[in-house]
């Protein structure tokens, strides 16, 4: 079977959303006629199916998002045949940082709902989606509510904070990436509870120690995890000393490796060396972004 095979294969399982599929139909092949055809080919392989039946339904949801969203498909497909990202591990922490900045201050200048989210095709609607879906699932899980001050590790456009800030006592951003800081701060301009700061990349310098009752990473540590190990453990180290006790540490992504019994390893090893009672490791509670979620309470 092949990667585009098995893609279909687990969206048709029910195991990924459609704006996750042609994501990584689109990680894939890089290129926007080659997704329009496979999604195409779907239709056609299911259009006998019974129409009620789940897989007739997700074969005409597939085909209708490709069709509202082709000219993001386009830009994605763009952005990745440009090569500026890599998987490739960086050979210094330093390195890694500066490739961070220069991929993200990139990035927001082609697109900014797809420099923080690729499975928005671009679309600030299926963005606002996934974020809400965030808010809603940190409200469930007890971490936002008034009284709550929240940080941002690694807030990009800023669309979590403005999603949070109706609800939160104070909402602060830091984001490695100048471009992204200019565009957070764009978007949150004329909140009084939100903060946006820019950030050297190498920690949570310059916070001060018990200030916040929630630290949320949205698929930032996939990026400090690239940059080598010893930054995660600063920015795990740093966020135990920036929470007050009992509050939590929520990483949505730690690396996009497919090795999930590593990543729940290092995780927990992290916990444990700086004081985090581990809450929940390798659970995926979104229905649109198929995000893996770890969540960490100082003790």
């Amino acid at each position: 079977m092949t990667d585009v095979e098995t893609v279909l294969a687990r969206y048709f399982r029910g195991e990924i959303s459609a704006p996750v599929t042609l994501m990584h139909l689109l990680i894939e092949t890089e290129d926007a006629d080659s997704v329009r055809a496979t999604v195409a080919g779907a239709g056609r392989e299911h259009e006998r199916d019974s129409p009620g039946s789940a897989t007739h339904r997700r074969a005409r949801e597939l085909s209708q998002l490709m069709r509202a969203n082709a000219s993001g498909v386009e830009k994605i497909a763009g952005m990745l045949r440009a090569e500026v990202d890599s998987s490739k591990p960086a050979r210094t922490v330093e390195e890694g940082i500066a490739f961070s900045e220069r991929l993200f201050d990139w990035s927001v200048q082609q697109s900014e709902e797809a420099s923080v989210a690729l499975y928005s095709l671009g679309n600030p609607e299926l963005l606002l989606q996934a974020t809400n879906e965030i808010v809603s699932r940190l409200r469930g899980w007890g971490l936002v509510t008034g009284n709550t001050d929240l940080l941002d590790i690694g807030c990009g456009i800023g669309r979590l904070l403005v999603a949070v800030s109706p609800i939160v006592a104070s909402a602060t951003g830091i984001d490695v990436s100048a471009e992204m800081v200019k565009a957070a701060k764009r978007r949150c301009a004329g909140l009084p509870n939100v903060t946006v700061l820019k950030s050297d990349g190498r920690g949570l310098t310059g916070i001060a120690d018990a200030t916040f009752d929630v630290a949320i990473a949205v698929d930032s540590f996939p990026y400090l995890r690239q940059s080598g190990y010893a930054l995660v453990e600063q920015f795990v180290a740093d966020s135990a000393r920036v929470l007050r006790p009992g509050k939590e540490l929520v990483i949505l992504n730690y690396s996009y490796s497919e090795d999930s019994d590593a990543d729940a390893a290092e995780v927990r090893a992290l916990a444990g060396k700086n004081g985090f009672q581990v809450v929940q490791v390798g659970d995926r509670p979104f229905q649109l972004w198929d995000a893996v979620a770890f969540r960490l309470r100082k003790v």
